[in-house]
This record gives structure tokens, C-alpha cells and sequence, in this order.
């Protein structure tokens, strides 16, 4: 990547779940050896992956000379090999934030001290120095950035990141629009809480006034060229600025729910706004947040089932609000129902949670649409699009 910087992790072609969302393209666990008068290795890999990485390594170097072993979080899919690695490497340093004693000594068998860094401290290697950045809730406590100074290349950990197995290591050469539609989809399930955190990082480092040439970060492809873009990102996604385009929510049960949801999308369509529709027991949830932190329109749609939503339906709401979208949104709820309703009335009250704008009413249908009431949702997508143009 740079003279005496590698990287040397591995490819996690097979990986579909990581935690709790999808990764339907897999995923890369990213590690980086910067070899000067010291040898560092930045983080580590999942320990289904150690023996790849180590013989990476020791492509480049023999392990034992490894003086420092950087952690820039501690969780498994980053440090899951330090076991291993600390076996070849018997003098190596461990260095790692503040919080980070507490989450690396609970999750593995460490036989050294640690060191701790502070943000604003430095290491030299050699004819380079390192400078280390805490970045607490991005997306742990323990979570730091570790930044080479002369190649002016941000070791970045999970910001930035994304979850793409590949065998091309740089965003350019698999493509932007690739990289930054799951760039998206990693924010949203992964930084989206933290967005006002982000938003004040984002600025202490812009204020260290430190030139930054290269992201580099331990998911996914690395940012060689203009990294500025993902930064402007996730400057974007943080404010909650969103486009002018909506997203349907909805589940259905003889198919009266997804005839009204296709009713509304072609209302806003018409109008101008660009629309997704996702039945929600079928869909990919990493897809659905994405596009909700993405969308100025959020619409929920469900039959009534038991006098109240449909159990997906409840389950997307809790997600979404447990992820906190910021920035302004129009919200509404749609729904049809039988002997009775209910869906409605119990969406409504989630939204107005979540601090959407809550257009009423929306949509209700007994028994199966008909084209009266087919026209009324039409109207009201366009309705919706009128507001946000």
C-alpha cells in the first residue's frame, strides 16, 4: 500500500451473519504490518482465519520480530488471533486504548502487560511515527485509530468500513458506486446510533489538521484515493441529511397490504421521488435501514393481525428505533384489515416515538382494496411527494 506497509489479512468469503445483520457479500478481516527500524502489526483477524493471515505475515517477516501489536478494538472479528499471534511473537508490545484493558483481558488469554494510548500520542518506529486517536463509540468503547504520520495513511478499524469479500483491495479497482452502497449499509447498522459522536470526531480530526492520503479499515476495500469521499459520507449520514426518495415498509397476509403499498409507490414515483419497497419478512433488514437513514419519506404498512401489526412489522420498528435515525423524516402507516383494525393505531404511536413527522391519515382498508380506495392511496403517495419537493 505504501513502502514497509502491507496488508495481511484474510477473506471471509463464506461469512453470511456477522452479530445480529447480514453479509451477503461476506467480508474481509483487515490487518496491516508496517515494517521500519520496527515492525508493527495493526490488528488481527477472526481466529477461523489465523492461520491465513499468519502466513501472510510471514511472507514479509518472521513473527517474532514483530515489536508492537496495535489493537484497535478488541472485539473477535478483529482480535479473535492475538492468542496465536502472541505465541509467535514473544516480544511484542500490546497496544491499546483505555477501555480496551477490560474488553481484550475478557475475551482472551493475555500474557503481557498492556500499554495504553491516549489520543494525541505517539510511537516512533523507525524513520516513522504513529499517532493514536480514541474513538469511543465507534462502534465500542474500546474502539482507537492509529495514524502513520509520514504516509499520512488512517488506520481506521470500523469506520469506514464495509463488509465485501473480494479479491481487489481498493475501492476504485471493484468501483465507488459498489463500495459506498454497502459503505451505506455498514453505517446504518453498525454507526448509526452514534451519529452525533461521529459528527464530533469528525471534527477533532479535522482539527489535528492532519493531511490524510489513505483510510484504511478493517473491514472491506481500503481507501487509497480521495478518502475525502467516504469522509464527506459520513459526514452526510451522520447530520441525517437524506435524498429525496422514500421507502416502503410493509407486510401483507392475502396480499390487500402490498396492492395499497404498490398504489402509494406509484404515486410518489410519478411525482418524482425515487422508491423502494421492501415486504419485510422476505428482506435483507441491513438493506431496509440503509435506506430508511437514506430516504426523506418512511412509510409502514401492515395488515392487522390479533387487533394489532403484524409480528415483522413490530420487530423492523424496534430495529429502526433502536438504531436512532437522525435528521428529519416524514413518516406514515398504512393498513388493511378484516372484522377489525389495529395495525394502524399501534404503528402510529412508534413513529411519533421515534420523533418522525407523522403524516394522518394514511390509508386504511376493510377487506380488499378496491379501486376507490386504490385511487386514495395513489393520492396519497403523491401527496407525500408534494412535501418534500
Amino acid at each position: 500500500m505504501a513502502e514497509g506497509v502491507y496488508w495481511v489479512g484474510a477473506i471471509d468469503w463464506n461469512l453470511r451473519y456477522c452479530g445480529s445483520y447480514q453479509t451477503p457479500l461476506g467480508t474481509t478481516y483487515n490487518a496491516y504490518l508496517i515494517v521500519d527500524k520496527k515492525t508493527v502489526l495493526i490488528d488481527g483477524v477472526k481466529h477461523t482465519h489465523s492461520l491465513e493471515m499468519i502466513k501472510r505475515v510471514k511472507e514479509i517477516v518472521d513473527p517474532k520480530d514483530i515489536n508492537y501489536l496495535i489493537v484497535n478494538h478488541a472485539e473477535p472479528d478483529h482480535a479473535g488471533n492475538i492468542e496465536d499471534v502472541l505465541k509467535l511473537a514473544p516480544k511484542a508490545e500490546i497496544i491499546c486504548s483505555k477501555r480496551a484493558e477490560d474488553s481484550l483481558t475478557g475475551y482472551y488469554k493475555i500474557d503481557r502487560p498492556l500499554k495504553i494510548a491516549k489520543t494525541g500520542d505517539t510511537l516512533n518506529i523507525g524513520d516513522r511515527n504513529l499517532v493514536f486517536i480514541e474513538a469511543q463509540m465507534l462502534h465500542w468503547p474500546d474502539n482507537m485509530m492509529t495514524y502513520l504520520k509520514e504516509n499520512h495513511i488512517l488506520f481506521s478499524n470500523d469506520p469506514f468500513g464495509q463488509h465485501i469479500a473480494s479479491s481487489e483491495r481498493f475501492v476504485d479497482d471493484l468501483g465507488e458506486q459498489i463500495v459506498m452502497d454497502h459503505a451505506a449499509r455498514y453505517y446504518a447498522q453498525i454507526v448509526l446510533p452514534y451519529s452525533q459522536l461521529v459528527l464530533k470526531k469528525l471534527e477533532e480530526v479535522k482539527n489535528l489538521k492532519v493531511p490524510i492520503d489513505m483510510i484504511c479499515p478493517a473491514h472491506g476495500l481500503i481507501w487509497n484515493k480521495k478518502p475525502e469521499r467516504i469522509i464527506n459520507a459520513y459526514a452526510k449520514w451522520a447530520s441525517g441529511e437524506a435524498e429525496n426518495r422514500a421507502v416502503i415498509i410493509f407486510d401483507t397476509m392475502w396480499g390487500s397490504t402490498d396492492m395499497m403499498a404498490r398504489e402509494i409507490s406509484r404515486g410518489l414515483m410519478d411525482n418524482g421521488v425515487q422508491t423502494t419497497m421492501y415486504p419485510v419478512r422476505f428482506s435483507d433488514w441491513g438493506l431496509i435501514i440503509r435506506d430508511v437513514m437514506l430516504s426523506k419519506i418512511i412509510l409502514i404498512g401492515s395488515a392487522t393481525l390479533n387487533m394489532t401489526m403484524m409480528p415483522a412489522i413490530r420487530g423492523i420498528l424496534e430495529f429502526i428505533k433502536g438504531l436512532r435515525p437522525p435528521g428529519k423524516k416524514i413518516a406514515a402507516a398504512f393498513e388493511s384489515y378484516g372484522w377489525g383494525g389495529g395495525a394502524y393505531k399501534n404503528i402510529i404511536p412508534v413513529l411519533q416515538e421515534m420523533k418522525f413527522e407523522v403524516v394522518e391519515p394514511g390509508p386504511r382498508s376493510k377487506w380488499v382494496p378496491q379501486e376507490e380506495k386504490l385511487k386514495e392511496c395513489y393520492q396519497f403517495g403523491k401527496q407525500l411527494a408534494q412535501k418534500i419537493k
